[in-house]
């Protein structure tokens, strides 16, 4: 079902929970291969936690894309959020989110019908914790979630 147009006033969309999303939907977090860091302790790279952070601006959260919007539209959402520049992706439960203080809003774009943002603090133990509830979607090889 197509959702309601999210609040906007001067600076553009207002964070908000958007009611159409659902706390049992999952968002997808686009990662670059920047996200990775080498980690000594793994011997390797691993996704660092500044894969999780908000944009810059007025109202910047997180940019997000919501995996049911894609599906509903018949897209395969693995296509979808993968380009030269964002090589892999995970996702989040929106219920988690919501749980750590996250409001999760619809801002589509005209590039990105299915964009979404995830608004909040963004604290490093938030930063954490999302790091450690997130799962692979579309998984680097040699990059590790922890």
């Amino acid at each position: 079902m197509p959702l309601q147009p999210p609040p906007r006033d001067a600076q553009g969309v207002v964070p908000h929970d958007h009611d159409g999303i659902l706390a049992e939907d999952v968002v997808i977090r686009r990662i670059s291969a920047e996200m990775a860091v080498f980690d000594a302790k793994i011997g390797g790279k691993r996704l660092s936690s500044m894969a999780f952070r908000k944009s810059s601006g007025l109202n910047g959260g997180m940019s997000v894309d919501l995996k049911r919007q894609i599906e509903d539209a018949g897209v395969d959402p693995k296509r979808w959020v993968t380009s030269p520049i964002w090589i892999g992706s995970v996702t989040l439960g929106v219920g988690v989110l919501r749980a750590d203080s996250f409001q999760v809003g619809y801002d589509p774009l005209p590039h990105n019908p299915y964009h979404g943002e995830v608004w909040g603090q963004f604290s490093k133990a938030q930063q954490k914790r999302l790091l450690s509830t997130c799962a692979w979607f579309v998984p680097i090889p040699e990059v590790a979630l922890r």
